[in-house]
């Protein structure tokens, strides 16, 4: 989505916080924040092999 002047929300927020740095640079003692969201996210990521026990189971149950 295109913001008030044709730029990207992205670029909004990462200049008006450069900005905010470069005006008063006491205030950081870290390097600012990275602006760019993370290609994937999960709460619960499934695992990459079947649990064992779980796969036991469902052979015991068949």
């Amino acid at each position: 989505m295109i913001g008030d002047y044709g730029i990207s929300p992205h670029y909004q927020h990462a200049a008006a916080y450069e900005t905010a740095r470069r005006s008063n640079p006491t205030r950081w003692s870290r390097s600012t924040r990275c602006w760019r969201q993370p290609e994937e996210m999960w709460i619960n990521k499934p695992t990459e092999e079947p649990d064992p026990i779980l796969a036991l189971a469902l052979i015991q149950i068949a």
